[in-house]
């Protein structure tokens, strides 16, 4: 039997428990860091002799390094969506949550549904991901400065406000620009964008967003799980024949794919020829406006996938 290791990850520390090849259990607590890092790994070579499977929660961005330090360490690692864990604990019957025991439920879902194995990004698709969240933050502060600003009262605290705009907006300006150059520096990334530039509906920012973000979209099983894995997927409540809820989205995923989205499956239901009959269709059923909207950006992730999979541009006849 190969050991497993079920990893609770948390914003300061992490909750482990291994099961190991003879089936005992031993449970343990360290720091997120790299002094934690290198501890875990000294454990598990005093309480395993062979392969290590680790499973964790893609909780935040929380569990990155951790799981990137243990991949260069030579062990198995698999990240899973935080609903599969849940919806696991709950066919488990537990009614019980701590940490220690969600790291439990962790290692025995690693045992008994042997989820794939995590693939890293390259150092270049990390320094990507750098930079576009660095530049989301910026434009968060910069909307919360703006909006002090607009209920300022106070001159002193008025030229303040400006002067620290001023430096946010330079910021933004220089991350914009290293964009621009990294990508001249990755032509295998810079074609990537292009190809998702095709798509009708989708900008340079959002394909630089979904490079990011979803760094292997093209490696991922098929076009659901990419949409699973960014949560714009239905989530249905029906039972007999009393009891109907209207659907909504999911929202299990990657927040930040859900909001790069948004407008652009706007702009993809006016003039993008696949998804506006898509949109037309859902319509005339007489489908809600939220619901059409969702189906749109659902579609738009699927195209994408699609586009880089085959390493073909977005062919606009493709529907006919």
């Amino acid at each position: 039997m190969k050991a497993v290791l079920g990893v609770d990850v948390a914003k300061e520390k992490f909750d482990v428990e291994l099961v190991d090849e003879q089936g005992e259990k031993e449970r343990n607590e360290l720091i997120n860091k790299t002094s934690g890092f290198k501890r875990l790994d000294k454990w598990l070579k005093r309480h395993t002799t062979g392969t290590v499977h680790i499973c964790m929660e893609s909780t935040s961005i929380y569990w990155e390094e951790l799981a990137e330090y243990m991949h260069e360490a030579g062990y198995e690692v698999s990240v899973v969506n935080p609903a599969r864990i849940k919806g696991y604990a709950m066919s488990q019957m537990r009614r019980s949550k701590t940490d220690p025991i969600d790291a439990a439920v962790i290692a025995d879902f690693c045992r008994t549904q042997e989820p794939k194995l995590w693939v890293p990004p390259s150092p270049e698709q990390r320094k990507l991901r750098a930079l576009v969240r660095h530049l989301e933050a910026l434009k968060k502060s910069r909307t919360q400065q703006l909006n002090r600003l607009e209920t300022c009262r106070d001159p002193e605290v008025e030229a303040s406000l400006k002067t620290v705009l001023k430096a946010i907006e330079s910021e933004m300006e220089q991350i914009q620009k290293r964009l621009e150059t990294f990508f001249d520096e990755h032509p295998d990334l810079k074609e990537k964008r292009a190809l998702l530039e095709s798509i009708k509906g989708i900008g340079e920012k959002t394909a630089t967003h979904l490079l990011a973000e979803m760094y292997d979209l093209e490696h991922y099983e098929n076009a659901k799980a990419v949409a699973a894995d960014a949560g714009i997927t239905a989530s249905e409540f029906s039972s007999g024949k009393s009891v109907r809820r209207r659907p909504k989205m999911s929202r299990m995923g990657k927040a930040a794919i859900r909001g790069a989205m948004y407008f652009p499956a706007l702009t993809a239901i006016r003039h993008n020829p696949l998804v506006r009959q898509l949109a037309q269709r859902l319509e005339a059923k007489g489908k809600p406006k939220k619901v059409i909207q969702v189906a749109a950006m659902r579609k738009l992730i699927h195209i994408a996938y699609g586009v880089l999979k085959n390493q073909q541009p977005f062919d606009p006849a493709y529907a006919a």
